[in-house]
């Protein structure tokens, strides 16, 4: 019976443990200053998710996940992420019950200019101000992801 016991608080410490280590999306999730965690999911090339917490990446547009490249897009931010710690800074704007935030990858990769630098996300001026356009520019130089196949911005 002590065996049981001392078993059963020993499995409820490591998941006590393994829960605190996850990340816990807050109980009111908007606004928030600053997240860091593990995305729980990745729905596109410029949305993620932390737990219920939804997460549009600032500056760029990325082709929406039905569309011609829309799954190329999205693989290419997984591998970006690849199941490590993301940072994001809130903006303060929400789109579609998102946040918009800046996000940088555990190596402190900018995930807005990685992906308009690999051509799979365009800048989005609107929001940006130009600050991706010369990623954007440089893989339409080189011929990457969207431009390899002569596609035009959609912005």
């Amino acid at each position: 019976m002590a065996g049981a016991t001392i078993a059963a608080l020993a499995v409820a410490g490591l998941a006590t443990t393994a829960a605190a280590r996850r990340y816990q999306p807050p109980t009111s999730p908007l606004p928030i200053a600053a997240t860091t965690g593990v995305p729980t999911s990745i729905h596109d090339g410029d949305t993620f998710r932390f737990g219920k917490l939804r997460v549009r990446v600032w500056g760029i547009d990325a082709p929406e996940l039905e569309t011609q490249f829309g799954p190329a897009a999205r693989a290419q931010l997984v591998q970006l992420v690849a199941d490590r710690r993301v940072t994001c800074r809130d903006t303060g704007k929400r789109n579609h019950d998102r946040i918009v935030a800046q996000c940088w990858n555990w190596q402190g990769v900018d995930l807005a200019a990685a992906m308009a630098r690999t051509g799979w996300a365009v800048n989005w001026s609107t929001f940006s101000h130009g600050r991706y356009l010369a990623d954007q520019q440089a893989a339409q130089r080189e011929r990457r992801g969207v431009f390899a196949y002569g596609v035009q911005p959609w912005r």
